[in-house]
């Protein structure tokens, strides 16, 4: 797994790369705990690059919406491939998360308080 960090405004930008599964999870949930430490508000993950996600990669996932959310912070997913969208729809993560098409949408919602 790659993650590229960007920021755009005061947004945190995460492009995630590869496939998010078991072996991923530790080095992606250091990632996040990073974010967190490091009062990130509002994250966007770029999930473009994610081939595939596994249950562990989806509690991950959902433990950063958590932490963002004791924060007051939020998190946007944008990007899922047709196998991710999939699996977000199959195991009702999908109605968890605000999901945008594109990155561009995900940091606009910010901005439109979406």
């Amino acid at each position: 797994m790659e993650i590229r960090q960007s920021t755009d405004s005061d947004i945190v930008v995460l492009d995630l790369l590869g496939r998010l599964d078991e072996l991923a999870t530790p080095e992606v949930q250091h990632a996040f705990a990073d974010l967190v430490n490091q009062d990130a508000a509002r994250v966007v993950l770029n999930m473009a690059g994610v081939e595939y996600i596994s249950s562990s990669g989806l509690r991950v996932l959902l433990m950063l919406f958590r932490a963002l959310g004791k924060r007051r912070g939020a998190l946007k997913l944008c990007g899922l491939t047709p196998f991710v969208a999939e699996v977000f729809e199959v195991s009702n993560f999908a109605s968890v998360f605000d999901i945008y098409p594109t990155r561009d949408e995900a940091v606009r919602a910010f901005s439109e308080g979406a």
